[in-house]
């Protein structure tokens, strides 16, 4: 009975051709349908039924232009106190420039409260940084200043010291970082430091009222020399040897601890670099294609954003990117990779023209960057929170500058403006 059914259904064509089609119709309606949707991008399905403002979009433009300046500023605020500079550099693109610093001595040990007859006095200091012609001849030159010294002034990089007694002028030895060097001093210095000792007491009254402050300098007769000190290593004081009537030899010491005041001074001189080398624009706002960074509180470099004013007029933007990248010039002697210093800093003025820190830095130095990028000859800072507070009305003015810590020691010039390369920046935002 079963083989007869399979016999009769298999005789049947039309039987067939109907079973199949019932099976088929079915499946390429749903296969349509399926090779239909996956034509659409599956993150786009039903965004028509949105309204506009659910979407987020996202923009990026690495064409916003960048005007660059070399600047200098006669006036910036020396506030850097862990170091202390003297001597002279030379670099053919910037010029000669002069080091010197003002510090306090302190006293670390009681007054022993005995009569005194100097026999020596000697200074002792400790370069934690030397360079330049170190095996040359140079001269210490050390005054007395008369201006109290306090932590809450504000010192200038070019403040004259407010000199009032010379006490002479000592030739150095050849100089060698991280070596303790002696200069045996006139006797009557430690006369004058021992004048009054009952300025002694209190040590604080030594200081403030009696002798306030040591200014130091260094001047070359031959090639220049660059010496730092670092206040943590309390790496300079006068010590007095001397005995009493009973012929008992003492010491006293007067240091320049890290508790002290200090304030360096720096001077500037770009007309002495090699003629044609010299800094062209400083101040004028001449866009060049070269811009100049130097150490000390010399030339600095701005950059100006002005295709940012445009963004301060849009509604819920957030930035996700802001970065610079900023070429270098290497002229394959002074200025080469192995150079290039490991890193630099950026700020920008308030409203009321003073420097602050990008808050880029403020948060994470790493994150800012401001490495050099050996690989694409570029320093890169990384700036977006800086842009986002501009474009809330948080900080006034689209501009950054270029600056070192004083423990740098190597100069920078940027191609810029109408350069190739010249700076970039680039820009990615959210429109939400």
């Amino acid at each position: 009975m079963t083989s007869s059914y399979r016999t009769e259904k298999n005789k049947d064509n039309a039987g067939l051709t109907t079973g199949l089609l019932k099976f088929i119709l079915p499946l390429f309606t749903l296969l349509t349908v399926i090779f239909s949707s996956c034509t659409k991008d599956p993150v786009k399905i039903g965004i028509d039924l949105l309204p506009d403002e659910d979407f987020v979009h996202v923009y990026s433009t690495d064409t916003m232009g960048v005007k660059a300046y070399t600047m200098y500023d006669d006036h910036s605020v020396s506030s850097d106190s862990t170091r202390m500079i003297a001597g002279d550099i030379y670099d053919k693109y910037f010029g000669s420039t002069h080091c010197d610093f003002v510090t306090q001595l302190r006293l670390v040990t009681a007054w022993p409260h005995k009569d005194f007859v100097v026999d020596s006095v000697f200074l002792y200091f400790l370069p934690s940084k030397v360079s330049g012609d170190t095996a040359g001849v140079h001269y210490l030159r050390l005054y007395e200043t008369g201006t109290l010294l306090t932590d809450t002034t504000e010192y200038y990089s070019t403040q004259d010291p407010d000199t009032i007694t010379f006490l002479g002028d000592y030739r150095l030895p050849i100089l060698t970082a991280d070596s303790l060097y002696t200069i045996r001093l006139s006797n009557w210095v430690g006369e004058h430091l021992f004048r009054d000792t009952t300025m002694f007491l209190p040590a604080t009254q030594f200081y403030t009222d009696f002798f306030k402050g040591l200014y130091v300098s260094i001047w070359p007769e031959t090639n220049p020399v660059l010496m730092t000190m670092t206040s943590a290593d309390d790496p300079l004081q006068i010590t007095v040897y001397y005995h009493d009537k009973e012929n008992v030899v003492y010491n006293y010491s007067f240091v320049a601890t890290n508790k002290a005041t200090n304030y360096n001074r720096f001077l500037h001189v770009f007309t002495t670099a090699e003629a044609d080398k010299q800094i062209k624009h400083i101040n004028d706002f001449v866009l060049d294609t070269a811009v100049f960074l130097q150490t000390y509180q010399g030339v600095y470099t701005r950059l100006d954003l002005p295709s940012l004013t445009a963004y301060k007029e849009v509604k819920r933007i957030a930035v996700n990117k802001a970065m610079l990248l900023v070429p270098v010039h290497l002229d394959g002697e002074t200025y080469v990779e192995s150079k290039m210093p490991a890193r630099i800093y950026l700020r920008y003025r308030d409203s009321d023209g003073n420097e602050r820190v990008v808050p880029d830095l403020v948060h994470d130095v790493s994150f800012m960057d401001g490495t050099y990028h050996k690989d694409i000859d570029c320093y890169v800072f990384n700036i977006p929170t800086f842009v986002q507070k501009y474009l809330e009305g948080e900080i006034a003015n689209p501009s950054v500058e270029l600056y070192f810590p004083l423990s740098a020691d190597q100069n920078v010039i940027f191609k810029a403006n109408q350069n190739n390369p010249t700076v970039r920046f680039e820009f990615a935002y959210t429109i939400y």
